[in-house]
């Protein structure tokens, strides 16, 4: 059987499928991490050694917490730093979990699921670097009214991701399928949070739309959507013709809402680390 990536087309082998795609995103590499502060650390906050912990253990509830804090998106309890004294534990704890799936991933995974793994954090290790740099860290205050104002409705739209992906990964969705659609569930992701930050800030902070949509959630994704998914826009011809699981939430109104009723998944995750995992190394 051959899978079409892009493309590229792929024999079925699952050593085979990606290795080419995902050459460039090995990046499970010990790094040094700097943060750049105005004043020592709070007290307050601790981080939890989550790199610790992924060092001795390969329970998969692991690296699902440690991916839903550096993502951000999805983690409910996230506390958002309204100065630099609060970014510097922010950052410590987000480093800490970027590490610890690294760790994870040489310790548990064997050589194909580490390299998508590491294509997953690529552009969420590539942010935090950015916004944890002083310049970055002044961005992020100067819109943190708007992403504490949406971020509830982009917590919602990352668990429509994880139930889409869920769906694929659970469902009986033929093989030749489940890439397209992880695919166009990546792009609605990244439309939908977009549209409800423009619907969200456009009056009181009209640039909150390119930090948060762009720079922000545009680079989380942005290396899934190049290496594994190039031309699966969500109005291009690739994904009308995917009949796209509606992941439990829907438009209405011009608001993100739950879809009442909607039969999903049991036992979702925090993060899309697992459903993807399961995807891409079930092929």
């Amino acid at each position: 059987m051959i899978v079409s990536i892009g493309s590229v087309c792929l024999q079925a082998d699952k050593l085979m499928i990606m290795i080419p795609l995902l050459a460039a995103s090995v990046i499970l590499i010990a790094t040094t991490h700097g943060i750049e502060t105005a004043s020592p650390r709070p007290p307050a906050r601790v981080p939890k050694n989550l790199a610790v912990v992924a060092n001795k253990s390969c329970d998969k509830p692991i690296i699902d917490t440690c991916a839903t804090t550096l993502f951000v998106f999805g983690r409910r309890d996230v506390y958002l730093p309204q100065n630099f004294d609060e970014m510097v534990p922010h950052c410590q704890e987000e480093f800490d979990a970027e590490d610890c799936i690294k760790n994870y991933a040489r310790r548990c995974l064997p050589p194909f699921e580490r390299q998508v793994a590491g294509m997953l954090i690529l552009g969420a290790g590539q942010v935090l670097r950015k916004r944890c740099g002083k310049e970055g860290t002044r961005e992020y205050l100067s819109h943190y009214k708007c992403i504490k104002k949406t971020i509830p409705s982009l917590h919602d739209t990352m668990d429509q991701l994880i139930y889409t992906l869920m769906s694929v990964s659970q469902d009986k969705i033929g093989d030749d399928l489940k890439i397209p659609i992880s695919c166009c569930a990546f792009a609605r992701f990244l439309v939908t949070a977009t549209k409800i930050v423009r619907l969200g800030c456009a009056d009181f902070d009209p640039k909150a739309e390119e930090y948060i949509a762009v720079k922000m959630i545009k680079g989380y994704v942005n290396d899934v959507l190049d290496l594994s998914c190039q031309g699966y826009e969500v109005n291009s011809d690739k994904c009308a013709k995917i009949n796209l699981p509606a992941g439990g939430f829907e438009w209405r109104n011009n608001s993100f809402v739950k879809i009442q009723g909607a039969k999903l998944p049991p036992k979702k995750p925090n993060s899309v680390v697992l459903p993807f995992l399961d995807i891409f190394t079930n092929l």
